[in-house]
């Protein structure tokens, strides 16, 4: 394969797992904190809205960087005579381009699992968000977003607030999940950036 396509999957791959680190490190470190300073009636719909503008966005752009990675690593594998062997298992441990470009790739499909753990701390702001008469949607129609618009060409703001209002203890029990969905999603933005810096090196080793 030229230099020109490697070239081009590593800018592809860096820079799209990058992106997703940067863009889920916002939601933990700004918009929670935000969203967690307004009373549930206001804070579950634009939290609702957010799952579903990055629920196809961003896993999409972290599967496309770790298929970018793990293409680069099988180009990288030591040829036979490189590695002085024909056996594939050993040629791979022994590149360290391949070693480095699975290692970002591996962190790029984590955020998978990670976000399975988030689910039910998803569902249930999703599903507060239902209760308090939210377009009458389901916590599984709101995921995939069904009601709202094209996901990339509408961009439309989320529902100002909730039909309902909230009381105080409704308040607090949100700002617990928003805390709670918080940390977890730091946690995916940590496995990207970490898989895009991994990647980078790799490449410029």
């Amino acid at each position: 394969m030229s230099n020109t396509t490697v070239t081009a999957l590593q800018a592809v791959s860096i820079t799209s797992s990058l992106m997703v680190a940067g863009g889920i490190a916002t939601m933990s470190l700004f918009d929670i904190p935000m969203l967690q300073a307004q009373p549930a009636s206001r804070s579950l719909p634009s939290i609702r809205w957010l799952f579903s503008r990055g629920s196809h966005i961003m896993p999409t752009a972290a599967f496309a960087a770790g298929t970018g990675f793990v293409s680069l690593a099988f180009l990288a594998i030591p040829s036979p005579a490189a590695a002085a062997t024909n056996n594939i298992l050993t040629r791979v441990l022994a590149g360290t381009k391949t070693r480095g470009y699975l290692a970002a790739a591996l962190c790029n499909f984590a955020i998978g699992p990670v976000t399975g753990l988030m689910l039910p701390t998803n569902m249930a702001l999703i599903k507060k968000n239902e209760e308090q008469g939210a377009r009458g949607r389901s916590a599984k129609d709101s995921i995939a977003g069904k009601g709202e618009g094209n996901q990339f060409t509408d961009l439309g703001g989320p529902q100002e607030k909730t039909p309902l209002g909230s009381s105080e203890a409704e308040d607090e029990e949100v700002r617990g999940l928003l805390g709670k969905f918080a940390k977890m999603n730091a946690v995916r933005a940590a496995f990207c950036m970490i898989g895009g810096v991994i990647g980078l090196c790799t490449a410029l080793t």
